[in-house]
Parts: structure tokens; C-alpha cells; sequence
């Protein structure tokens, strides 16, 4: 039974890892169920907004009134235990702790995923992490992260979020083909480099943006930046793109659309900030853009070191435009760093393909 406050069709991290998750339990020959419960629309109940001290972790609780949420995913849980008789119970984020209270009350073996950010939220951290039998965590950073919030010294398992490797190569195909077929076609279009995330502060795709117009005219000649997404900070971003023709923003792309536009770009590159516990835990999209044969720029913040290994270029100062544009030219004008990027990418990016990624996460189950 997996538990969770993120599922598609929206677009996230958390999204990604459930829906892959539930599909490579399934294709092993697992029953995988899934109880979805959003947190800003979800069924409550008049009784769920009684204040019980069960959920009362801190004045957080009071004030956002989270016990609310909490009083449903516990009434949610239960009943789905009783229904569906699952053998582990594994809660994909620390708001679903009351899941793992409802599991070891009916002595089932429980599990709890955990990313970054989620884990400035102590209080209920260490409480959810003190209730799970194991602790899944996306990389060692954020298990660091764990250990610093957890009361004792808890049991962590540290497996990496999974794509559809397959997909992103036919992707690649696909494209290599029209490329043959269109190789005599004049005037084609520009070459994507692309960024692609939430249009929020932690993304910092405004540095991208702006390490792009340091570029030389014979970097940026026959490529445009391509910025993929949406977000509060949108306006900012396009009025600092504000006449540059080379820049196109796309809003969300997913799917097919996603895999054809990484497959196409010449490099992928997103250079995260960090403050506190707002980091990226791993960053998906660079293990995305590596299946793409695309190589990435990344910044050494949190996870994204580790989704990124021998398969790019990490900045040291991300918020240095002036370095961002240096990694991105290296990308894609200096061969020797290109072809390490392709290489080391080839080379590792079938562990993060969904049936070895759920091999690992039926491993952690049944260490439980």
C-alpha cells in the first residue's frame, strides 16, 4: 500500500517516483495499491476536525491545521488496510505519518520516503521517521539530512528515484531518424539548450537565463535556450529574457513532448540554490536529460551531485552567471568534456531504469 499527497497527472518530483514505483512493483508481479490523498482537496470528515493529541506534533499543527489532513490520512489508511490486506505499508512523505501509526497498530511493516524539504518540518519529521521501520531516502545527502532530524540512529535504505529509460531512448531514435530525413531541409530550426523546472527562487533559472546572454554569438548561432515550465517567478524570468529572440519559454512540457525536446537539445542545465532544507533532494530531470544522451549542467547543491556523477559538469558558485555560461559553452563546444558527459551517462543510466529501482525498493520491503 502506497501512500501519498503527490500523484500525476500534475507534474513533480514525488509524482514521478509513486507513478514509477507502482508500475515496476506491477511489472515484477506485485500488487502494488495506491491511496492518494492531496493535501489541499481531500475528503474529510466532520470528525476529522477534532484536534486529537495523537496528531498534535507542535503549534504548527494548531496553526495550519494540519491535523486535519493528518485525522483523514489515518482514517484512509485504516480503511485500506482493512480492504486491500497489504503487507507493507510505505508512506511516500512525512505528512502521511498517520499511515505508518495505522500500520504498526495492525502490526504491518511500514516504510517512509523522504526528499529534502519536507524534513524542515522537525517535529513531524522525527516523528514519522521514529515510526517507520525503514527509512527510504533518495540519495546520501538527503540521508544525512534524516539523521540530523531522527531521534535515534533510524534503519535507512538510500534508492534513487527511477525513469523509464526505454522511453527516453526510442526518444532519441525517433529524433536521429528525422534528422536523416531532413538533413537536406533549409533554413532549420535553432537547437534547443534547454532549462526546465518550477518557476520558483530555489530553481534559480534566472542565472541560466542570464548566463545564456553571456554566451558568444558563435555559441548561441543556430540554438535557442528553451525554458520548460511554469511558476510564480515566470514574469521575472521573461522580463529578463525581455529582447532576447534566442530565448522561448514553453510552459509545462510532459510525455512525449519532454522526451522529444531532451532528445533534441544540445544541454540540459539547471543550477539549484540551496537554503536550509530548500535544496534539491536529487533532481530527476537530470537523469532524464542523461537517458536523452544529453549532457547537463548542474550546481553542487544537495542531491543533485549524485543524480548528476561523471555525466556533466557541477558549477561550484551557481549563482555566478559568468561560470554557468563557461560549464554550458564546455558542454557544447569542447569535445573532450562532451564525450566524457555521453560516455559516463551511457554507462550508468540503466540503474535508474523502473525494474532494478523496484528491485531495490522490494529488497527494502522484505529486509522488513
Amino acid at each position: 500500500l502506497l501512500v501519498t499527497l503527490d500523484y500525476p497527472p500534475p507534474p513533480g518530483g514525488i509524482q514521478t517516483i509513486v507513478r514509477s514505483l507502482e508500475r515496476g512493483l506491477a511489472d515484477l508481479g506485485h500488487e502494488p495499491e495506491v491511496l492518494h490523498l492531496d493535501t489541499t482537496a481531500f475528503d474529510w470528515r466532520p470528525t476529522d476536525l477534532l484536534p486529537r493529541p495523537r496528531w498534535l506534533y507542535g503549534t504548527r499543527s494548531v496553526t495550519a491545521r494540519d491535523f486535519v489532513y493528518l485525522n483523514a490520512v489515518y482514517r484512509r489508511t485504516a480503511a485500506a488496510i482493512e480492504r486491500f490486506d497489504p503487507d507493507v505499508v510505505h508512506a511516500m512523505h512525512v505528512k502521511d505519518w498517520p499511515a505508518l501509526v495505522a500500520a504498526n497498530e495492525r502490526g504491518l511493516p511500514s516504510a517512509l520516503s523522504t526528499y529534502a524539504l519536507e524534513l524542515g518540518n522537525e517535529p513531524l519529521a522525527a516523528r514519522a521517521i521514529r515510526d517507520a521501520n525503514v527509512v527510504h531516502a533518495l540519495t546520501e545527502f538527503t540521508a544525512s539530512l534524516v539523521r540530523s532530524v531522527a531521534d535515534g540512529d533510524p534503519a535507512i535504505e538510500i534508492i534513487p528515484p527511477s525513469i523509464d529509460v526505454g522511453e527516453y531512448r526510442r526518444a532519441v531514435d525517433d529524433v536521429q531518424a528525422d534528422g536523416e530525413t531532413d538533413s537536406g531541409r533549409a533554413g532549420a530550426d535553432p537547437t534547443p539548450v534547454v532549462t526546465m523546472a518550477r518557476f520558483v527562487d530555489r530553481k534559480n533559472i534566472e542565472t541560466v537565463v542570464e548566463a545564456w546572454t553571456r554566451l558568444d554569438e558563435t555559441v548561441r548561432d543556430g540554438r535557442e535556450l528553451v525554458v520548460a515550465g511554469d511558476g510564480p517567478n515566470r514574469r521575472s524570468l521573461e522580463s529578463l529574457a525581455a529582447g532576447c529572440d534566442d530565448v522561448q519559454f514553453t510552459g509545462w512540457v510532459n510525455g512525449v513532448a519532454k522526451r522529444r525536446l531532451l532528445a533534441e537539445a544540445d544541454a540540459f542545465a539547471m543550477v539549484p540554490r540551496r537554503d536550509g532544507y530548500d535544496v534539491e533532494g536529487f533532481g530527476i530531470v537530470y537523469i532524464e536529460a542523461q537517458a536523452s544522451a544529453t549532457p547537463v549542467v548542474g550546481s553542487k547543491h544537495g542531491g543533485a551531485p549524485e543524480a548528476i556523477d561523471d555525466a556533466g559538469v557541477v558549477v561550484d558558485d551557481e549563482n555566478d552567471s559568468a561560470e554557468v555560461a563557461a560549464a554550458i559553452e564546455s558542454v557544447l563546444t569542447d569535445e573532450t568534456t562532451r564525450r566524457r558527459c555521453l560516455s559516463a551517462a551511457a554507462e550508468r543510466i540503466d540503474e535508474f531504469d523502473i525494474e532494478p529501482v523496484a528491485r531495490r525498493h522490494v529488497a527494502m520491503y522484505e529486509q522488513i
